[in-house]
């Protein structure tokens, strides 16, 4: 992937703080808020390089970076490996991205691995799905790594899954902007996370396979 638009990077070597937030090197000022559980609760386990973050109940967390975030377009994306997978029936939740009036959500519902957006509020949302006649296939394996990205500009947000685009949408968006609040949340759910990264800028297919 593309370093050069690198805003935020949290490889979770032996700590949760960033390596990188709002495009400098080094954790900076960024508050981290724990919404369930606290540092005693963090357990780093081995990861796709090094040490990666053992997501569970009992334990979320957000970490405030508006710095970290162009205005109006960026990509996020992740690495996660699931734990005890048994196929798509049972729910978790990867990655939260909350903006001044919009969600991003990374989830697993049963049956389906979905790119969620919502306003926030408001009780409207949209669920951007991996396929797109429906005939989900499971992209998980049990203790072997995943790749998630989702994009997000004016008039159009993306889905990745392992390099692939998996699905967009151009109409009816709700597009999120980071005028006053940018974070990244980490909530409760049952894999390993690693490699969490946010860019500021909309990558390519190509980019994102790299």
């Amino acid at each position: 992937l593309e370093r050069a638009n690198l805003r935020f990077y949290a490889p979770f070597e032996g700590t949760i703080a960033p390596s990188i937030a709002g495009g400098k090197i080094g954790p900076g000022t960024t508050p981290i808020k724990f919404l369930t559980g606290s540092k005693k609760d963090v357990q780093l386990v081995p990861g796709l390089r090094g040490t990666g973050l053992r997501a569970k109940p009992g334990l979320s967390f957000q970490y405030l970076t508006r710095e970290s975030f162009s205005l109006k377009e960026g990509t996020v994306a992740f690495w996660v490996k699931p734990i005890g997978w048994s196929g798509l029936r049972d729910a978790d939740t990867f990655l939260y991205i909350r903006t001044d009036k919009v969600a991003l959500h990374f989830v697993l519902i049963p049956g389906q691995v979905y790119y969620y957006i919502a306003a926030l509020g408001t009780g409207k949302y949209y669920l951007i799905p991996t396929a797109v006649d429906g005939n989900q296939r499971d992209p998980f394996k049990d203790g072997e790594w995943t790749f998630l990205a989702g994009t997000f500009k004016p008039g159009e947000q993306s889905w990745y899954i392992n390099g692939q685009l998996m699905n967009a949408m151009t109409e009816g968006l709700h597009e999120p902007e980071f005028s006053k609040k940018g974070v990244v949340e980490i909530p409760e759910g049952n894999h390993v996370l690693d490699e969490v990264m946010v860019f500021d800028r909309v990558l390519t297919e190509k980019e994102i396979k790299a």
